[in-house]
């Protein structure tokens, strides 16, 4: 095949591999084959080129499609991973063939490492992990249990160099390679199966309900706010405006939200959660609410997990929050976003995962953008987390991907977890990755999601334990093997 051609099927594949609404997971396990192979036909100069051209497309395409193109940060940095990710062709085509026998190993390895490495340099969460798009594989998924998601890169990247491996040099010559390696990944399928047959989790439930207000109470505060000229985007011009007309305009959906949060209770659940940042609360208003829910948890004896932007007189003016009220109408905790996106102008919380005691097991909360942290997921996990809260707000193009993402923390972490978005996909997923509940925001006039997810006891993962081991050793490995194929070379002159 020529090189020209393995290009254009390489970067075609890769836009449907990048995780996002347009994502076709089996794209993840077949566009590096065709640019691993083109790199290997041409000088290495051109190999540089137009594979992290390729590379860059994806990421711009990424971008495009999420909304999130002309963020300066988003866009400088997805372009150091693209840089990252050209770097592990580059060392497939510099050091594999000195690698022998372990050559297929050198593109996973370094491909993770350059993932990890993007974690840890920009501060964006797990983004740009080619492992991601696999969240519907259910018995593959177990291995983030062990692993977090760098262990589906790896075994991804791992299959790639395999299939190129062979079509470049025969598969005679690389049988018993390829033989491991089919080993090693039906071992990995056999093993998630087994724990998702062997360990399933408790039949333990609790009924948890997210709730979403109204269009017409949308529109409504919308039109209020409107009518006195604020922009609640605007969080100073928010402050300094009429506090009456203000609270009044905001007024709709909170009341939505409280007559809603009173009819799921009545309908069985036990939880009740709203979105994040939907409600807005000014600052002399939150006690108001704050005992008006607690008297309604009170009298239901339920929990309820609301979720608003409260706009304060002291810059940055607003904080987002997460707030649980018990069955007492007591406050359990006061939770502050600790990963605010680039667009938040808000200062991040302190970065603590708050926990509360339950009849129905440990709860715990995050916002958003905060589940795409897996050591702050962790947290929760090392605090014996039995159900995981993740009030959310997303937009068109983004909410499908970032409800995926959640579902490879409650593998991780062996917890249930509840993420309620508004402007995007709601999911209910247990401890094993299963799907137990699902809403699209932008497919109903008012979006309701129910799901009985399973409790206590907590399934305790390798993961939990031990963190990103899985990915420092790659890094390691990929740090090493410049030197270690220099090495061989030199020993096989003599």
């Amino acid at each position: 095949m020529k090189p020209r051609l393995l290009w254009w099927l390489g970067t075609a594949l890769l836009v449907l591999a990048v995780h996002s609404d347009w994502n076709v997971p089996l794209a993840a396990w077949v566009f590096p084959i065709f640019l691993l192979r083109y790199a290997r036909q041409v000088p290495v100069r051109r190999a540089i080129r137009m594979v992290g051209l390729s590379l860059l497309i994806g990421q711009v395409f990424w971008l495009g499609v999420t909304g999130l193109l002309f963020v300066l940060s988003g866009l400088l940095a997805f372009l150091l991973l693209a840089v990252l990710q050209t770097t592990a062709f580059l060392a497939d085509r510099l050091y594999a063939d000195r690698a022998v026998p372990l050559r297929t190993l050198v593109f996973p390895v370094t491909l993770v490492a350059g993932e990890y490495l993007f974690t840890v340099i920009t501060g964006f969460g797990d983004f740009g992990a080619l492992g991601s798009t696999q969240s519907g594989n259910l018995p593959l998924l177990q291995t983030a249990s062990v692993t977090g998601v760098y262990g589906l890169t790896f075994v991804l990247a791992w299959f790639a160099s395999v299939v190129n491996t062979g079509w470049a040099e025969g598969w005679p010559r690389v049988r018993r390679t390829a033989l491991v390696h089919a080993c090693v990944l039906g071992l990995v399928f056999i093993a998630g199966g087994a724990r998702l047959l062997f360990d399933a989790p408790t039949t333990n439930t609790v009924r948890v309900a997210g709730i979403s207000p109204s269009a017409d109470a949308d529109k409504a505060s919308s039109g209020a706010l409107e009518r006195i000229g604020v922009k609640y985007w605007r969080a100073q011009e928010v402050g300094a405006a009429d506090p009456v007309a203000v609270g009044a305009a905001f007024a709709p959906v909170t009341e939505d939200l409280v007559t809603r949060t009173r009819q799921q209770a009545s309908a069985g659940a036990k939880i009740v959660v709203w979105p994040e940042t939907h409600a807005r609360v000014l600052e002399r208003d939150q006690d108001a609410l704050l005992k008006r829910v607690g008297a309604e948890a009170r009298q239901a004896g339920i929990h309820v997990g609301l979720a608003y932007a409260l706009y304060t007189k002291q810059a940055p003016y607003i904080r987002n929050l997460a707030v649980l009220v018990t069955p007492t109408g007591e406050v359990a905790w006061t939770y502050d976003k600790t990963h605010p996106t680039p667009m938040e102008p808000m200062t991040p919380g302190p970065g603590i995962v708050p926990t509360a005691d339950s009849a129905y097991g440990r709860l715990a909360t995050v916002i958003c953008y905060d589940a795409d942290f897996p050591g702050l997921m962790r947290q929760a996990a090392d605090k014996e987390t039995a159900l995981m809260l993740v009030p959310a707000n997303d937009w068109p193009g983004f909410g499908s991907l970032h409800a995926e993402k959640a579902t490879f923390r409650a593998v991780e972490n062996g917890y249930s977890l509840f993420r309620h978005s508004t402007h995007g996909n709601s999911t209910a997923v247990d401890s094993q990755g299963r799907v137990l509940g699902h809403a699209d925001y932008f497919r109903t006039d008012q979006q309701t999601l129910v799901a009985d997810l399973p409790v206590q006891p907590r399934t305790q993962t390798v993961y939990s334990r031990v963190g990103d081991v899985f990915a420092w050793l790659c890094l390691a490995v990929a740090a090493l093997c410049p030197l270690w194929t220099y090495r061989r070379g030199r020993t096989g002159k003599r």
